[in-house]
């Protein structure tokens, strides 16, 4: 049987993970709420006791796949999850078609091409393909005076800088059920 172990990168994650744990019958070996900074140590001392498979998310799960050779099961935002994201970035842009940047690594999305005529918005995604392209996307977002940013961590400090407002790529338990059932 396979170790397997979920990094997620805030408590509310952690917290979603273990309802997930109580009501459903996964492996998890072990969760735990990591630092970006950390990723490539926590993934290595994992591997280290044993663990065969990690579950993360955008950032971290590229630095894990970038710098280890463990196998990665990445979590990625549905439909819904991206829907209510959307829902909230209007309440917090109230133009009638607010101008949403979607930055973040292109593992971390489901298919958003019918998003602009169902919530009347115009999402632009700034999609990164690895670690060193991930700044280049979140600048190209900035310069395109965008009215919000949805992305992770390094995002929402960028688009703090700049002085846009910004939301964090949040979920439901829809998308860890889905990466622990992968």
């Amino acid at each position: 049987m396979s170790l397997i172990t979920l990094f997620v990168p805030r408590e509310e994650m952690l917290y979603q993970a273990h309802n997930i744990l109580q009501s459903e019958e996964y492996h998890i070996n072990e969760m735990k709420q990591i630092k970006t900074a950390d990723t490539i140590s926590e993934a290595r001392s994992a591997l280290a006791k044993g663990t065969n498979i990690i579950i993360a998310r955008g950032y971290q799960a590229s630095l894990i796949k970038y710098y280890t050779n463990i196998p990665v099961v990445e979590i990625t935002l549905t439909g819904q999850e991206m829907g209510l994201l959307i829902t909230q970035a209007k309440k917090i842009i109230t133009k009638k078609r607010p101008v949403i940047a979607v930055v973040g690594f292109s593992n971390m999305f489901c298919d958003m091409t019918y998003f602009n005529s169902i919530y009347n918005v115009d999402i632009r995604t700034y999609l990164a393909s690895d670690v060193e392209k991930l700044q280049i996307a979140i600048q190209q977002a900035i310069q395109d005076h965008v009215d919000i940013i949805i992305g992770g961590d390094t995002a929402i400090t960028a688009a703090a800088s700049a002085g846009i407002p910004s939301l964090f790529l949040s979920s439901t338990e829809d998308s860890i059920r889905e990466a622990c059932t992968a």
